[in-house]
C-alpha cells in the first residue's frame, strides 16, 4: 500500500513538473514583444481615433503622422478618408490578472502628429497612461474605462471632454476652452494653464489649481475632498465664488478683497460638499 502511494506521488510530481516546464516554455515564446510601425508622410488626416487596452499612449508633435507600437497585441492601423483609426486586439477584452513571470514588458503606443489643428482627437483606454504633448485640436474626447493617468502638456484644445474612473488628470502649460473634465476617484491638477468656460468635477479625491492665467473663468466641484488654488502673481479683474457645503474657506490672498480683484470680469466658482477650499 505504501509502495503504491509512493509510486502515485512520484508520477504526480513527474507529470506536474513536465506540465509546468511545457507551460513555461510556451509562455516564454508567446510573451515576446513585437514592434509595429506605419507612417503617413503625405496625408490629409483630420481625425485621430485611438482605442487601446493597457498600453501607455503617447501623442506628440512631429513632422508627420507616424504610429509605433511595442507590445504583444496585434495592432490595427487604418486610414479612411481623413480619419486615422488605431486599435489593438486586446481593446475589447477584459483585463485578467497576469501570473505569467515572463510578462515584464509594458506596452507602448506612440503617435506623432504634425503641427496643425486636428478636427478631432478621440482616445479610449482601459488602463495605462496617456501623454499628450504639443497637440492642437478643435475637439478632444478621452475616456478611461478603469484606471490610469492623463497628462496634457503644451496643448491647445478648443473643446475637451474627459471621463475617468480611478485616474489622475494633469494639465500643464496648456490652453483649454469649453471643457468638461470629470473624475470619479482621483485628482485633477492644473498648472500654468489658461482655462475658459470649463467645468472640472471630482467625486472623491482632490483638485489642485496652481499658477493659473488671470483670464481664467471656470467652475470646479469636489464631492468628497478639498480644492486648493494658488496664484503665483496677483490676478487682475478676478472674482471668486467659493461654496463649501460642509467645509471651510481658508483664504490667504490680500490682493483679493472678499474674493474680488478689480472689475471681477473673470469668474471662478468652486464648490465642495465635504471638503475645504484653500486659496493662497
Amino acid at each position: 500500500m505504501k509502495r503504491l502511494f509512493l509510486m502515485g506521488l512520484t508520477m504526480f510530481l513527474i507529470f506536474f513538473l513536465m506540465g509546468t516546464l511545457v507551460w513555461f516554455l510556451f509562455e516564454s515564446h508567446h510573451s515576446q514583444t513585437q514592434t509595429t510601425e506605419k507612417a503617413f508622410k503625405k496625408s490629409n488626416i483630420e481625425t485621430l481615433n485611438v482605442n487601446a487596452n493597457n498600453a501607455d499612449v503617447y501623442v506628440k508633435k512631429g513632422s508627420h503622422f507616424h504610429v509605433k507600437y511595442d507590445g504583444k497585441a496585434r495592432v490595427n492601423i487604418s486610414k479612411q478618408n481623413k480619419i486615422l483609426q488605431i486599435s489593438d486586439s486586446q481593446a475589447t477584452k477584459k483585463r485578467m490578472i497576469d501570473v505569467n513571470p515572463f510578462n515584464k514588458s509594458k506596452e507602448r503606443l506612440e503617435i506623432t502628429v504634425p503641427e496643425k489643428y486636428l478636427e478631432e482627437l478621440n482616445l479610449t483606454t482601459r488602463v495605462g497612461e496617456a501623454h499628450i504633448q504639443g497637440i492642437k485640436s478643435k475637439s478632444v474626447t478621452i475616456w478611461y474605462e478603469s484606471t490610469g493617468q492623463v497628462n496634457i502638456d503644451h496643448c491647445q484644445f478648443n473643446a475637451t471632454n474627459i471621463k475617468a474612473k480611478d485616474s489622475f488628470v494633469n494639465i500643464t502649460n496648456s490652453s483649454l476652452s469649453d471643457s468638461d473634465i470629470s473624475v470619479q476617484k482621483g485628482k485633477i491638477t492644473v498648472n500654468q494653464a489658461l482655462v475658459r468656460k470649463s467645468v472640472f468635477k471630482v467625486s472623491e479625491g482632490s483638485m489642485i489649481l496652481n499658477n493659473l492665467k488671470p483670464e481664467c473663468d471656470f467652475k470646479g466641484a469636489v464631492n468628497h475632498g478639498d480644492i486648493s488654488m494658488r496664484y503665483l502673481n496677483a490676478p487682475e479683474d478676478v472674482m471668486l465664488k467659493l461654496n463649501p457645503e460642509n467645509g471651510n474657506i481658508n483664504m490667504n490672498t490680500p490682493h483679493l478683497h472678499q474674493g474680488k480683484n478689480g472689475k471681477g470680469t473673470h469668474l471662478i466658482e468652486l464648490y465642495t460638499n465635504h471638503g475645504d477650499i484653500n486659496i493662497k
